[in-house]
């Protein structure tokens, strides 16, 4: 008995909202949060308090940490026996609660209309089947249609088990990375064989300044097969090719790092905005952090730094050197100078946007897909296409007393028989 409970309470409604609305304050977390990104960058971006509670909470990593898997295998649970308990009573609903015996028995007498000749009604409101029949000795009619809408909301919970499931499995098995560069520049994807070539960026501004849309132009290509493909990609309308799909995700700015040694120089690096770069020759004891850049730099009254436009009329670096993981100090770098320690100085030069690709492979989103098709069948089913009955019994003086039922919105569609069934008896 305790453990029929407990089946029951796991298929229950009450169980369903309670996970719904975790995962929904779960999901909100993993679009606000950024996911998947190193340690660093939370506690760069955060208060030391909060990027500990997202790193051990693992709303870093929403989508696959242990507790977001549990919920969703509880959701999934919790439809299927939703749908398996539900199977049988609405097979035996389907079978026997339609008829003209269970109608009869349970009506009492009441017409909605009274007519002379019902057949012509009943094809007015639909019903093309009718069967005759006796009933108690008298003569009766009876009609019904759409019993299959009688499976609208199990059709609906079994598209979104589907839905679930192939949400999940694309989100624990989906391939992801991201790329970033300026454009010539070809960037290897991940641990995979493809490579992306940057052919081309553009940041389109309106009369404002604000801006109107950026355009990536890309090109993917197998390594293995030698396969290539090339098109543009923007934001919200992505570059599908390969069996991948490229999103113009976000785009900063970038510069190249000089390192001299004295008059020797030792290193050039391309730097993108938020990113490290270790000093050579200081065996990874030094590192350089650049932490923003502002094209037309400037302060405003509270002494916060701001760009005035997004020309570079006034380039400036913000940074960030550390020396042996301390922090050596922060300073904002203008135009040519340099950073100097000891005998090494530091300069950047040529500012230019970058493009962030986010690029992606589900395999499993033609199963969302079908989940998604189920779902659009449900609904046309629970609402357009809902379960009604009609019948007629003939009265001793020759007229037939017409009623009818309908399992959605059953007082419109008795308003709408005794409406037609008038506009009839008006005719004739």
């Amino acid at each position: 008995m305790q453990t029929k409970k407990i089946w029951n309470f796991l298929g229950s409604m009450q169980f369903a909202l309670l996970l719904l609305l975790i995962l929904v304050v779960a999901c909100t977390a993993g679009s606000l949060i950024p996911q998947q990104e190193i340690e660093n960058y939370y506690f760069s971006n955060y208060s030391e308090g909060f990027a500990n509670f997202i790193l051990a909470v693992g709303l870093n990593n929403v989508f696959r940490c242990w507790w977001f898997v549990l919920l969703v295998i509880l959701l999934c649970i919790n439809l299927l026996l939703c749908n398996l308990l539900r199977f049988p009573q609405l097979v035996r609903r389907t079978r026997q609660s339609f008829g003209p015996q269970p109608r009869l028995e349970q009506w009492d007498g009441t017409p909605v209309i009274r007519l002379e000749n019902p057949e012509i009604l009943f094809r007015e409101m639909g019903f093309r089947k009718v069967q005759s029949l006796q009933w108690n000795g008298t003569a009766c009619r009876y009609a019904c249609k759409n019993k299959i809408g009688l499976w609208g909301a199990w059709l609906c919970h079994l598209g979104m088990l589907v839905v679930i499931v192939g949400f999940a499995l694309g989100q624990i098995l989906q391939q992801e990375y991201t790329v970033y560069g300026i454009p010539g520049q070809t960037k290897p994807i991940g641990d995979t064989p493809y490579v992306l070539t940057i052919d081309d960026f553009e940041i389109r501004l309106r009369e404002d300044d604000t801006v109107d849309q950026y355009e990536s132009w890309l090109t993917l290509t197998n390594t293995a097969t030698g396969e290539s493909a090339s098109g543009s990609s923007m934001v919200n309308s992505p570059l599908s090719c390969m069996g991948w799909k490229l999103y113009q995700n976000s785009t900063g700015w970038a510069a190249t790092m000089e390192v001299y040694r004295g008059e020797e120089h030792v290193q050039q690096q391309l730097l993108c905005a938020g990113e490290y770069a270790y000093i050579e020759g200081m065996n990874d004891r030094l590192i350089l952090f650049l932490r923003a850049f502002y094209p037309d730099y400037a302060q405003d009254a509270e002494g916060n730094s701001v760009t005035l436009s997004p020309e570079l009329n006034n380039p400036a670096y913000v940074y960030m050197l550390y020396f042996d993981e301390q922090l050596l100090g922060m300073n904002v770098l203008m135009g040519n100078e340099r950073i100097t320690v000891d005998d090494y100085s530091i300069l950047f030069h040529d500012p230019q946007p970058y493009t962030l690709i986010q690029i992606k492979r589900d395999p499993y989103q033609w199963v969302v897909g079908i989940g998604a098709l189920l779902i659009m069948a449900a609904l046309l089913l629970a609402f357009y296409l809902p379960p009604a009955e009609i019948w007629a019994v003939q009265q001793a003086n020759g007229l037939w007393d017409v009623a009818g039922r309908s399992l959605k919105a059953n007082r419109l569609y008795q308003d709408t028989l005794e409406r037609k069934g008038r506009l009839l008896v008006s005719k004739n």
